[in-house]
């Protein structure tokens, strides 16, 4: 082929070329996609299968209380929140131990006799230290004597009949009748038939046995012998203590100023032989119906120890209550701290005297055991007056408090 031929035959062949190329070029150019080919029909759409639920994440362990303040939880709106728990109450403080207290009681007898049988249970039992008393118990020759220990000071309560406070008080001292532990008189006369006594006229020229010339046996006798005429000169007043058994056998006295407790010692428990004892006759102190006990104490040492002093009666109060429901163990208890109680025939005899003296005087049944019934002991002040014992008139309401009765 000839040169010329070539050249002419080179354009078309380019030109050929160059259509599609520039078709290309001009379709990228463009972007545009009308002169593309149509896509073929797509298949139908598969359903996939549905993928399975993921596993629940596991839930986290609680985190741990975090004290005072619970976790906050929701509730239903209709349903109210618990209350919280009622705080714990604090335990009680522990009572504190009563001030303690020393008191000298001087009682009208010369030693322990059962008759104070009430301080010898609150003893034993524990009831005095409970109340944190420390009690010493002193002997008196009598209940003049009781109270004369009393105003000098050798002891703070005196055991003794209100006759004898009166002399006292009648003297100048100030007294204060703090509690009546035996409510009813038991004081009597012992008198010896078979000496030809048979009314206190009979006594005249007589000789009378008493514990002491200042006790409550010797004031009695003297109220009995006024109140029927007779004077203490027209008597003879033998001090015996409680020996009145050998002074009435031996004949130094035809009477005895004597108490329930005695008398079961000489008319029961072989005092006097069995075949004298229709000699004897026990004549009442109709004179005296009230109490024939009294506790006195200084007014001013009442006040400086009025808690020790009202703890004092609770503890003895206590010890009249059991021995009422315990009388045979109040019994073996008195066996062992009171001078000669070693029959117990005879300590159940005293203590049901003083059972039934602690619970029958007049007032008691309506103010309480330990009442010191005013009226009564006044009646007996002004028949001392009138009669000439008592050198003057006592107040027995100015003397006489109760107020240690609960």
């Amino acid at each position: 082929m000839s040169e010329t031929s070539n050249r002419i035959g080179r354009p078309g062949w380019l030109r050929w070329l160059a259509v599609p190329l520039a078709a290309a070029l001009l379709f990228t150019a463009c972007g545009g996609d009308d002169d593309e080919p149509a896509a073929p029909a797509p298949a139908p759409a598969v359903e996939p299968d549905p993928e399975p639920a993921p596993d629940p994440e596991p839930a986290p362990d609680p985190e741990p209380a975090v004290d005072p303040e619970p976790a906050v939880e929701l509730e239903p709106a209709d349903e109210p929140e618990p209350e919280p728990a009622p705080e714990p109450e604090p335990e009680p403080e522990p009572a504190a131990p009563p001030e303690p207290i020393d008191i000298r009681l001087v009682t009208w007898g010369g030693g322990k006799f059962i008759d104070f049988i009430d301080l010898y249970v609150a003893e034993e039992n524990g009831y005095f230290a409970d109340a944190g008393v420390t009690l010493e118990q002193l002997p008196g020759a009598g209940a003049g004597d009781a109270v004369r220990q009393l105003v000098a000071g050798n002891a703070d309560i005196a055991m003794a009949d209100a006759l004898s406070g009166f002399f006292a008080t009648i003297a100048g001292a100030d007294l204060e009748g703090i509690y009546c532990p035996y409510t009813q008189n038991w004081m009597t006369m012992l008198v010896n038939t078979g000496a030809g006594i048979e009314s206190p006229e009979d006594l005249r020229g007589k000789t009378v046995a008493v514990t002491s010339q200042a006790s409550t046996s010797k004031w009695y006798a003297a109220l009995l012998l006024a109140d029927n005429g007779i004077t203490e000169e027209d008597v003879t007043f033998a001090a015996t203590g409680i020996a009145f058994g050998e002074a009435l056998l031996g004949g130094q006295a035809q009477a005895a100023s004597t108490w329930g407790s005695i008398n079961w010692a000489l008319l029961e428990a072989g005092g006097i032989p069995e075949d004298q004892i229709d000699d004897y006759e026990i004549w009442q102190y109709d004179q005296v119906p009230g109490p024939n006990d009294v506790y006195f104490a200084n007014r001013d040492w009442v006040d400086e120890n009025t808690d020790g002093v009202q703890r004092f009666i609770d503890a003895l109060e206590q010890a009249k209550l059991w021995i009422a429901d315990n009388p045979e163990a109040a019994a073996e208890i008195g066996s062992r701290y009171a001078v000669g109680a070693d029959n117990m025939d005879r300590n159940l005899a005293v203590i049901d005297y003083r059972i039934q003296m602690q619970t029958n005087g007049p007032g008691v049944s309506e103010n309480g055991m330990g009442w010191c019934d005013v009226a009564t002991i006044q009646d007996v002040a002004d028949q001392a007056t009138d009669l000439g014992i008592l050198s003057d008139s006592a107040d027995a309401a100015a003397v006489i408090s109760n107020r240690f009765i609960n």
